[in-house]
C-alpha cells in the first residue's frame, strides 16, 4: 500500500509535494501487506489453531454497496481448543455459525474480533470446520481494520475486497497460509477477477456468478469486481492479462511490457513462480495505492500513468514472490516481506534506469530508514501499528537497508543464491528471520571450524550482522582522520575511522581520491568503535570518503538534514503544522542556509495564514543555497500570493514577473504565474492540504 515520503536534500520534491505527497502514495502503495495482527488474534489465541482453506460464497450488490457470504472455514488446531478466534471487518455483522454437523454455535463479535465457542473441545491435530453466514455494508472506511482507510468496498464504480480489509474470518492475518474456493456473483455487467483456476461464468437473469480455486496454500482472499475492459498483453514470454477502466485502455501496452520485463528479471534473480498467469487490475483511488495476491496485482488508478510507474510496478510484482509464494513466520519477521519488496523494486530501477537511479533509490530509501530508525528494531515489528510511519520506516525501509547491506557483506553470487535457495526450498511456506540468516550463511564462503566447534546461534558466521542490524537499533556515524606519507612509489595514506556503536563490525570502504588518476578503494574490516588503514597511491592523495558508495545506513550532515526535512513532511501530512515548523527548524541548525527548509517553514506559515512570517521565510529561501533550484521560482510566486492576499496587487505581479524570469516550469509553477498574472490569487482559489 503506500508509505510517505521523499528525500527533502536529494531529489526533493516540489512545493506541496514534498515528502508527505511521496509518503502518502508509498504508503498507499506498500502498506496493506505488511499489516499487524489486530483484535484478538494475538499470542496463544491465534497459534491455537490454523485455517487449511475457506469455501467462500459471496453475493455483491453495488447500488446498495452490500456483501452478503458464507464462509466454510476448515481448520486444525494445534492443541486442544474449546473456542476460535478470528479478525472480520466491523461493518459487517455475522447472522449465524454453525459446526461441522450443521449446529449453531455461540459466537460474539467486538470491535474486529469474531469469537466462537464450540459445543465441544475439537482435538489437537484433528481437521474440523466452521460455517459462517454474514454480511454488511461495505460503502466507506467505517468498520476498517485500519482507521480511516477503505480496504473493502462495495459499489457501483467497482468493489474491491482485499485480503487485509478481512471481509472474510481471517486467523493470523499474513501469518496463516490458506487454500480458497471463491464464488462470487455480481450484476450481469461486472466481472471478477480473483487468485487461482476460474470456471466458466454462470449466469443467469441480471447476474454473473465467477468460482476460482487456488489449491496452494498463500494469502488468495483478494476479490475484484466492476466494469473492465480486458487488454491481453503483448508482453514476450508472460501470460499478463490487464483489467482497465475507461480511459486507461491504451496504457495496457507499455504496462503489459514493463510487466513482462519485471517479471522476466525477478525470475532470472529470484527464481521462476509457480504459475506464470498474472493478472494486473485497476482499481478506485479511493483505496490503496496498489496490492499483490497470488497471481494478481492490483493498481489504483492513479498508479496508471505515462510513463509508467516501473518503481510501484516493480513493488508490487515483487510480492508474488515475496509473500505469496515466501512468507514472514510471524509479525516480527515482516521485513523478509515489506523489506525485501521495497529492495526488489531498487534492484528493478537499476536494471531499468541504471547506477545512478539505484543510488537515488537507495538514498530515498536511506532517509525513510533514519525518520523513526529508533521506535523499534527491525525484528520487532508487531509493536509497531501499520500504516504509521514507523511502522514504514522501519519495516519497509530499514528492512530494505538489511539486505543491501547484506549484499555488500557476503557479496553478489552468494546473496543472491541466498534468495534463489529461499525460493527453492520454502516455496509455499513460512521462513523466519534466522532461517533466513541460515541460508544466507550456507550461501556465503564457508568459514573454517575446529573439529569440536559446534555451531550454535551465537557463534555463527552472520549472528554478528543480524544482532546489529536486525535485533538491535542504533546508526553509526563515522568519523576519520588521516595523514600522507611519501614512499619510493609514490604516497601512502595512513588513516583511522571512528563511530560510536560498541557492537558495531562491518566491512567498510575507504575510498582516497587523486591528482590526475582515479579513486583508490580499501575494504576495512572494522569491529568496534575504531579500525585503521593504509592506501597507497601513486600521484597525491586529494581526500577520503569513508563508505561512499553508501552501503551503510548512517549518518552524516546532509543525511541529518534530509532525515529532519522527511520528519516535517511527515508532520505537514498529518498537519500538525507547529511541529513540523519545529522539525524544519532542526535542519536549519546544521545548516541555516537551506533553501528548501526556509520554503518548508514559508509554506506552513502560508497555509496556517501567518503572512508576515511566511514572507520571511520565503526572503530567506530566495537568500539561501537555493537547493533544489525550484525553490526559487515558487518562493516568488508564493510571495506574489501573499502580497495578493494582503492587497498589494503591484507588489504580487513584480513577484509573478520575477517567478516567469526564471523560466522553471517544476510541477507547473510558470503557469500558475501566468494564470495570477491574469487574475489575482484568492484566498477561495486556496486549499490547506
Amino acid at each position: 500500500m503506500s508509505g510517505v515520503q521523499r528525500a527533502a536534500a536529494r531529489g526533493a520534491s516540489p512545493p506541496c509535494g514534498g515528502l508527505a505527497v511521496w509518503l502518502t502514495l508509498a504508503m498507499l502503495v506498500v502498506a496493506p501487506y505488511a499489516l499487524a495482527q489486530t483484535g484478538a488474534q494475538t499470542g496463544s489465541q491465534a497459534a491455537r489453531f490454523e485455517v487449511t482453506q475457506y469455501a467462500i460464497a459471496a453475493q455483491l450488490y453495488p447500488s446498495t454497496h452490500m456483501l452478503k457470504a458464507k464462509a466454510r472455514i476448515e481448520f486444525v488446531p494445534k492443541a486442544d481448543v474449546t473456542s476460535l478466534f478470528f479478525d472480520l471487518h466491523s461493518a459487517l455483522r455475522v447472522e449465524k455459525v454453525a459446526d461441522a454437523a450443521g449446529q449453531s454455535l455461540r459466537f460474539k463479535q467486538e470491535g474486529l474480533t469474531l469469537a466462537v465457542d464450540l459445543l465441544n473441545p475439537a482435538p489437537q491435530g484433528k481437521p474440523s470446520s466452521i460455517t459462517v453466514d454474514y454480511g454488511g455494508p461495505l460503502a466507506s472506511a467505517d468498520g476498517s481494520p485500519v482507521e480511516g482507510l477503505k480496504l473493502a468496498y462495495v459499489g457501483p464504480e467497482g468493489s474491491y475486497l482485499l485480503y487485509p480489509g478481512r471481509w472474510f474470518p481471517v486467523n493470523a492475518y499474513g501469518v496463516n497460509r490458506f487454500a480458497a474456493a471463491v464464488r462470487v456473483t455480481v450484476p450481469s455487467d461486472e466481472i471478477v477477477i480473483a487468485s487461482g483456476k476460474a470456471s466458466a461464468p454462470e449466469r443467469e437473469a441480471g447476474t454473473v456468478t465467477y468460482t476460482f480455486r487456488y489449491d496452494q496454500r498463500s494469502f488468495p482472499g483478494t476479490v475484484l469486481a466492476g466494469k473492465y475492459a480486458v487488454e491481453p498483453a503483448a508482453a514476450a514470454g508472460a501470460d499478463i492479462t490487464l483489467y482497465l477502466k475507461e480511459g486507461h485502455q491504451n496504457l495496457a501496452q507499455k504496462y503489459g511490457e514493463t510487466a513482462g520485463k519485471i517479471l522476466a528479471f525477478f525470475s532470472d534473480k529470484f527464481g521462476p513462480l509457480p504459475a506464470s498467469h498474472l493478472a494486473m487490475v485497476e482499481i478506485d483511488d479511493q483505496t490503496v495505492g496498489g496490492y499483490s495476491a497470488p497471481g494478481l496485482v492490483a493498481l489504483a488508478s492513479r498508479g496508471f500513468s505515462n510513463p509508467v510507474n516501473y518503481r510501484l510496478l516493480a513493488h508490487e510484482i515483487s510480492h508474488q514472490w515475496w509473500r505469496c509464494l515466501v512468507s514472514p513466520a510471524t509479525p516480527d519477521d515482516a521485513y523478509l516481506d515489506e523489506g525485501l519488496a521495497t529492495y526488489s523494486a531498487a534492484l528493478y530501477v537499476e536494471e531499468a534506469a541504471g547506477s545512478n537511479a539505484f543510488e537515488d533509490a537507495m538514498h530515498d530509501v536511506v532517509i525513510r530508514s533514519l525518520t523513526h530508525e529508533d521506535a523499534a528494531p527491525v525484528s520487532q515489528a508487531s509493536h509497531l501499528h501499520e500504516f504509521t510511519p514507523e511502522y514504514e520506516s522501519v519495516v519497509f525501509n530499514k528492512g530494505a537497508m538489511v539486505f543491501h547491506m547484506l549484499r555488500w557483506v557476503i557479496g553478489d553470487d552468494a546473496f543472491f543464491k541466498a534468495l534463489r535457495t529461499m525460493v527453492q526450498q520454502y516455496a509455499g511456506k513460512a521462513i523466519s528471520s534466522e532461517e533466513f540468516q541460515k541460508l544466507a550463511e550456507d550461501s556465503s564462503s564457508p568459514q573454517e571450524k575446529s573439529s569440536n566447534q559446534r555451531e550454535t546461534s551465537s557463534n555463527r558466521p552472520l549472528t554478528y550482522f543480524f544482532a546489529q542490524w536486525v535485533t538491535s537499533t542504533g546508526i553509526p556515524q563515522f568519523k576519520r582522520t588521516w595523514a600522507v606519507y611519501r614512499t619510493a612509489k609514490g604516497y601512502q595514506v595512513v588513516g583511522k575511522i571512528t563511530q560510536d556503536l560498541d557492537i558495531f563490525r562491518m566491512p567498510v570502504e575507504v575510498r582516497v581520491t587523486t591528482e590526475g588518476r582515479k579513486p583508490v578503494n580499501s575494504r576495512v574490516d572494522m569491529v568496534g568503535t575504531t579500525a585503521d588503514f593504509t592506501v597507497n597511491t601513486v600521484t597525491k592523495p586529494r581526500t577520503v570518503v569513508v563508505d561512499p558508495a553508501s552501503r551503510i545506513l548512517k549518518y552524516d550532515e546532509q543525511t541529518k538534514i534530509a532525515v529532519e526535512m522527511a520528519r516535517g513532511d511527515q508532520l505537514t501530512q498529518e498537519q500538525a503544522y507547529l511541529e513540523a515548523i519545529k522539525q524544519y527548524q532542526q535542519a536549519l541548525e546544521i545548516n541555516k542556509n537551506y533553501s528548501l527548509a526556509h520554503y518548508r517553514i514559508g509554506e506552513t506559515f502560508f497555509k496556517l495564514h501567518n503572512y508576515n512570517a511566511a514572507a520571511e521565510e520565503m526572503r530567506a529561501a530566495l537568500a539561501g543555497d537555493l537547493n533544489p533550484k525550484w525553490v526559487e521560482v515558487w518562493a516568488h510566486l508564493t510571495l506574489g500570493k501573499i502580497f495578493d492576499v494582503t492587497g498589494q496587487r503591484d507588489r504580487a505581479l513584480n513577484e509573478y514577473q520575477r517567478a516567469l524570469q526564471t523560466n522553471d516550469n517544476t510541477q507547473g509553477a510558470l503557469d500558475e504565474a501566468n494564470q495570477h498574472v491574469q487574475k489575482p490569487y484568492s484566498e477561495a482559489s486556496r486549499q490547506i492540504s
